[in-house]
């Protein structure tokens, strides 16, 4: 039996976030960003978008396509509390999710979706997320995860698309090659150049410069444009055996002040992850990126088991003042390893 797999993606999430925040910027181009020479667009606002703005993008090619792009430095501690209130919403309806990341997950919902009409109850779960959030989000069904995805890229904002057996070649055959998932941005260009210009394409693709182009993600991929993929949700995300976070400087660093200022917030993003999960942990490592992209972790077991942002930041700073030297650093994380399960819920603050 083919299960029913969703994919709910939160649409231009972190301009979604900002606009909430500051109703006055609705309607306006705006992008997440800072105004430095590293700095590139995280997303954009659909306003945005229609003057080319993408994310990925360097903010100074943003600026020149969109001469009244709002720049917004980001919050990301705010965004972090919108995906958690999100996600977790889902999380009490449907036991098997995965949160592939911080605006998009897959929901097995094969028992949900079984004797009901199906575009019906995804509509009416997108208006009951949209009630309860007040985010936009567009959702994808398919019998696997691929297809999922695809279906809800396929329209957005507020998009709703089903992909199955029968209309696959109507609807996600035409598809661009480069809109593909999976499809890199240096794969693509080059397929083009060999005829594949199109999901389907592909699907009927047996050309040896293909296959040797692709080597042996070959017939995984083909297996996907033809309607084939990975069904299993991995529910793990939401029972971490770690968690961490980590910044990237703008510029290289050596200020102690600022460091320990990001690594305040690196906390508060733990400790909220702690929080969401109901996890304690006794074993905390910090981590350094130098300019060569030089990886150094340092790890230190503790005498107790903590749990929130003040606690992880006393420690972190404990390890900060022990390893760090004033080297220059463009990277800094914190990781909670071998976190457990939280006895008494009044561990948790």
């Amino acid at each position: 039996m083919s299960k029913f797999i969703v994919h709910i993606d939160l649409n231009a999430f972190f301009a979604q976030a900002e606009i909430l925040n500051d109703p006055s910027l609705r309607g306006k181009p705006i992008a997440i960003g800072r105004e430095t020479k590293r700095a590139v667009v995280a997303t954009a606002s659909y306003e945005a978008r229609r003057f080319g703005v993408n994310s990925g993008m360097p903010v100074s090619e943003a600026k020149r396509l969109c001469k009244d792009l709002i720049l917004i430095p980001g919050h990301y501690q705010y965004y972090i509390q919108l995906s958690n209130l999100f996600f977790g919403y889902l999380k009490k309806i449907y036991p098997i999710i995965e949160k592939a990341s911080i605006d998009e997950c897959y929901i097995d919902m094969t028992d949900q979706l079984q004797i009901v009409d199906q575009y019906d109850y995804l509509f009416d779960l997108q208006m009951r997320l949209y009630k309860a959030t007040k985010l936009k989000c567009s959702i994808g069904l398919g019998s696997n995860k691929f297809l999922a995805k695809m279906a809800s890229d396929y329209k957005k904002p507020l998009g709703l698309t089903i992909f199955d057996k029968n209309n696959i070649e109507q609807l996600l055959w035409p598809i661009p090659i480069s809109k593909m998932f999976g499809i890199g941005k240096k794969t693509y260009p080059k397929l083009e150049e060999l005829g594949i210009k199109t999901i389907g394409d592909l699907a009927k693709c047996d050309d040896k410069k293909v296959k040797s182009l692709l080597g042996n993600q070959f017939i995984f991929l083909r297996d996907e444009a033809r309607g084939f993929g990975d069904d299993y949700v991995d529910t793990s995300a939401f029972d971490p055996k770690s968690i961490s976070a980590e910044r990237t400087f703008s510029e290289d660093v050596t200020n102690y002040d600022e460091i320990r200022e990001v690594l305040s917030n690196i906390c508060k993003e733990i400790g909220q992850k702690l929080s969401l999960y109901k996890k304690t942990t006794n074993c905390i490592a910090i981590k350094f990126r130098s300019p060569d992209f030089i990886t150094t972790s340092k790890r230190e077991t503790l005498n107790k088991s903590i749990s929130n942002a003040d606690e992880l930041f006393f420690e972190s700073l404990k390890l900060l003042d022990k390893y760090y030297h004033e080297q220059p650093i463009r990277l800094i994380g914190i990781s909670c390893e071998k976190v457990n399960e939280c006895v008494n819920e009044d561990e948790i603050n």
